[in-house]
């Protein structure tokens, strides 16, 4: 599972090329519409990859979701699979988030 988000070549390619809008479009979109598993996918994806600035900025836009049981369903999947941090990152960007 862990390079299985189709778009971490395409993220990378864009980082590598400086092209840093583009790969923070698919971070924002990844955190703002995916599923709470295809959250997890792209995280662990961006984490082996050695990306972690792009796993985080996903977390950030899922933080961010106005659907706060969305943020919590990824948090949740998150534990699941055992990426306690990445669960501490996400609840403590949310917390930000309604301060």
């Amino acid at each position: 599972m862990e390079l299985s988000w189709p778009e971490i070549k395409m993220v990378a390619g864009y980082l590598a090329d400086s092209r840093h809008h583009d790969a923070g479009f698919l971070l924002w979109r990844a955190g703002a519409t995916y599923s709470a598993l295809d959250i997890v996918r792209a995280v662990a994806s961006c984490r082996s990859a050695g990306l972690h600035e792009a796993a985080e900025a996903i977390l950030i836009n899922v933080a961010e979701r106005t659907d706060r049981q969305a943020v919590l369903n990824a948090a949740a999947a998150l534990g699941d699979a055992g990426r306690h941090e990445d669960v501490a990152f996400i609840l403590s960007a949310a917390t930000r988030t309604t301060e």
